[in-house]
């Protein structure tokens, strides 16, 4: 898909769903990545935070009720998604302002923290998903943090083997992605960031749900069910190994000369 059509998916989503699963059907995957986001924005206190590719802006309302005297701004390409989000966080959070904007074209503030979940892997080349890191960095206040949480070709390929192990088909990557390639996106990023702290977060999700758990389901006969209780509990489960898409790097901004 091109950056149109991608565009135009996500437009649609949004225009047919505004539940919790508008942005990704799997919920207890968010609530990991909300976890985690919570644990680094009180260990930074950033005084200004953007969520870029805010989506329906759960998650930002989830960290901005937690911290009430952090402003925090959500960006997001789709109109309906900047819409669903209004809608959804109504006034109760006074720290937060939603607005339509596309990480490729920039930002026009300086923010001590930026993150970003399952976002650039929507932008359809690598050439695009650099530019964004650039202006990501071009964004941040001296040595801010940008916390990136997005799929990486790598667990990808592992958890895939040990599906395959277990008799299990390939989950293929979707049309409107464009997963990272860990080595090339270091071997960029290290021009304007230092890396402060990288963790594979999905990988035990993943390995219960998208494994154990599909593995039950396909002797069973039965589709595996995204609410179902092996996601809940494999949520809680601590991270360890590299068997999961999803991973989170703390980058710190290089001031470059």
């Amino acid at each position: 898909m091109n950056y149109e059509e991608i565009r135009n998916y996500w437009e649609g989503r949004a225009a047919g769903d505004n539940t919790a699963q508008s942005t990704t059907q799997d919920i207890f995957l968010r609530e990991i990545e909300l976890d985690v986001l919570k644990n680094k924005v009180k260990r930074y206190a950033p005084s200004s935070v953007a969520d870029v590719g805010c989506g329906d802006g759960r998650t930002t309302f989830g960290l901005a009720s937690v911290f009430e005297a952090v402003r925090f701004f959500g960006f997001d390409y789709s109109l309906s998604m900047i819409g669903n989000a209004k809608t959804i966080v109504d006034n109760d959070a006074k720290n937060i302002v939603f607005s339509q904007s596309d990480i490729c074209n920039g930002l026009i503030d300086n923010f001590d923290l930026i993150y970003t979940t399952r976002c650039l892997i929507n932008l359809p080349s690598w050439d695009l998903q650099k530019k964004a890191l650039i202006n990501i960095h071009n964004a941040l206040s001296d040595k801010g943090i940008y916390l990136m949480i997005e799929n990486f070709v790598d667990g990808q390929n592992n958890f895939n083997n040990i599906r395959k192990d277990f008799g299990l088909s390939e989950i293929p990557i979707r049309d409107h992605n464009l997963y990272f390639e860990r080595e090339n996106l270091i071997s960029f990023a290290c021009d304007f960031f230092n890396i402060e702290e990288e963790i594979n977060i999905s990988s035990t999700y993943y390995l219960v749900s998208r494994v154990i758990y599909s593995k039950i389901c396909d002797d069973s006969s039965v589709t595996p069910d995204y609410f179902d209780k092996h996601h809940q509990y494999a949520a809680g489960l601590p991270f360890c190994g590299e068997y999961g898409p999803v991973r989170l790097i703390c980058f710190r901004k290089k001031v470059l000369a």
